[in-house]
């Protein structure tokens, strides 16, 4: 598994309220345009003052930035060879999961479909999905890397949004298991 700092929820005081931050700036600008949230309202969903936002972020353009990228999670998710790729992205995304309360896959379904959608779309494109494919060899690896992002979709809406109770409650070793060699087939398919 990853072990990017990045990719690894902070665990102190000031750290946790970081990612409570981002957490909530990821709902509101999935939910509204940019212009309609405000640095109090990501404030006050999270117990904190919008100055606190500020000192952490910067600016609520940084703040958006942050929200929408992809970057640290697609890292921690693409970090393993290729032989071993489909476990560890499954491993990896149950650990988002767990540890960060985050799948970026739901977020970007959640989001194409909200104002700010694009942004959420292309920083997706642009850290997992492209990668993602350049990393696949053989015929048909857009495609190949675009299913597998469709499974691992599929797997967070399962477990986290429709919380379907043989899934949910799987322990995840197990989903390892079986999804990971799902995946590996399709990383696989081109050699």
């Amino acid at each position: 598994m990853g072990t990017d700092p990045a990719s690894t929820p902070d665990m102190t005081a000031g750290g946790q309220t970081r990612d409570a931050i981002l957490r909530a700036a990821r709902r509101w600008f999935t939910q509204r345009a940019f212009a309609e949230v405000g640095l109090r309202d990501i404030a006050l969903e999270c117990g904190v003052s919008a100055a606190l936002v500020v000192k952490y972020f910067g600016t609520k353009e940084r703040l958006f930035a942050e929200a929408v990228s992809f970057e640290a999670e697609a890292r921690a998710l693409l970090d393993c060879p290729l032989d071993r790729l489909g476990e560890h992205l499954v491993a990896t995304l149950l650990e988002l999961h767990d540890r960060a309360h985050s799948d970026p896959f739901l977020r970007a379904v959640m989001a194409a479909f909200r104002p700010n959608g694009a942004e959420f779309s292309a920083s997706f494109q642009r850290y997992f999905a492209e990668p993602l494919a350049a990393r696949l060899s053989g015929q048909d690896a857009r495609l190949r890397a675009d299913l597998i992002c469709a499974q691992l979709a599929g797997l967070g809406a399962v477990r986290l949004a429709i919380k379907l109770p043989d899934v949910a409650a799987l322990p995840a070793q197990r989903l390892v298991e079986l999804q990971g060699p799902v995946l590996q087939k399709l990383i696989d398919a081109g050699e």
